[in-house]
């Protein structure tokens, strides 16, 4: 891949997030506000939505196209990563080299979709403030969890931080000349 594609592909990923963003936020700021209670422990765009005492069916029209098109981009990236797996089985170094860097990149990326699709799901159509603990923890899993998976996925495969962490959990004491004079002067005392 040439330097100018990759080039273009950043571009096209950074307009592709800020053009959702700006779209979301000038759909929001045009809706009178009713209240002014957001209930969740951070505030999102749909929060301030909901606040809304006017029609929202363009927020949640596009709401609706933001979802899909984000479900349609995992779809994508799951799809290259088939043709990575399929590409990697041909041989055993590209199989470890998939297994050290796309696996834990597959494995970060399932668990934040997985976060924001609960949340999110949540969010838009889960039970009102009866449950207000569960939104509450569904909302602090997507903001804490994965940045505190990420480097356990990543740094369990490198050699470095794998030999300096595992002997802390297989470490044995380690018995000196001093303790086994120790334990045989109060073996003799004992039994005296």
């Amino acid at each position: 891949m040439t330097a100018q594609k990759v080039a273009q592909l950043l571009l096209l990923t950074w307009c592709f997030s800020l053009l959702e963003t700006v779209v979301g936020i000038t759909l929001t700021a045009r809706l009178p506000l009713c209240g002014h209670n957001i209930h969740k422990i951070f505030c999102t765009n749909w929060d301030v939505v909901k606040l809304s005492c006017s029609d929202t069916i363009l927020n949640n029209i596009y709401g609706l196209v933001l979802v899909f098109s984000h479900i349609l981009q995992t779809g994508l990236i799951l799809v290259s990563y088939a043709h990575l797996v399929r590409a990697s089985l041909r041989s055993h170094s590209s199989r470890r080299k998939f297994m050290q860097t796309c696996l834990p990149h597959l494995i970060a990326l399932l668990v934040f979709m997985t976060s924001l699709l609960f949340d999110t799901m949540y969010s838009r159509y889960g039970g009102g403030s009866s449950l207000q603990a569960l939104q509450n923890a569904l909302a602090a899993e997507f903001l804490v969890v994965p940045p505190l998976i990420n480097p356990i996925i990543y740094g369990i495969n490198l050699q470095q931080i794998r030999s300096k962490i595992l002997p802390n959990f297989t470490h044995k004491p380690e018995i000196t000349v001093a303790d086994m004079t120790t334990r045989k002067n109060m073996d003799l005392t004992q039994t005296h």
